[in-house]
């Protein structure tokens, strides 16, 4: 548990120090963000957007950056189908975020999709589930 502490605060330590590189925090996403917590019920057949969801944690709280941060998951479904996603961390404002990107580039094609995020701790303990259910026209 020490070394996780201590290993955790040494990798805050140094993005802090030497700043996120290009490559590790604020990746290029595609389009508008489709929020989980705020889908629209409609969204242009064939537009780019992209979803971002994930864990975040004050750089002071212990506890937050080890069970959240160190342990925390994300997974997006497209009904029913797992999405790939690409890490995106970094730190701003004090806060250090451990995000999962999916860029849909061309959008999705005219229909009606099914959304499930799936936040889980400590390899699998379910923490959150939102769906959302988009009509793309």
């Amino acid at each position: 548990m020490r070394r996780t502490i201590f290993a955790l605060a040494m990798c805050a330590a140094a993005v802090i120090a030497m700043g996120a590189p290009a490559t590790a925090y604020g990746k290029p996403a595609a389009g508008d963000r489709i929020s989980l917590f705020s889908p629209p019920t409609s969204f242009a057949a064939n537009s780019p957007f992209y979803i971002e969801h994930g864990f975040a944690c004050e750089l002071g709280d212990r506890d937050c950056l080890v069970e959240q941060f160190a342990k925390g998951d994300f997974d997006l479904y497209l009904d029913g189908t797992l999405q790939a996603s690409t890490p995106d961390v970094g730190v701003t404002d004090g806060i250090l975020r451990k995000l999962h990107l999916t860029n849909y580039p061309s959008g999705l094609p005219a229909g009606t999709y099914t959304f499930v995020g799936i936040w889980t701790i400590d390899r699998g303990t379910l923490l959150l589930t939102m769906t959302a259910t988009i009509t793309f026209d």
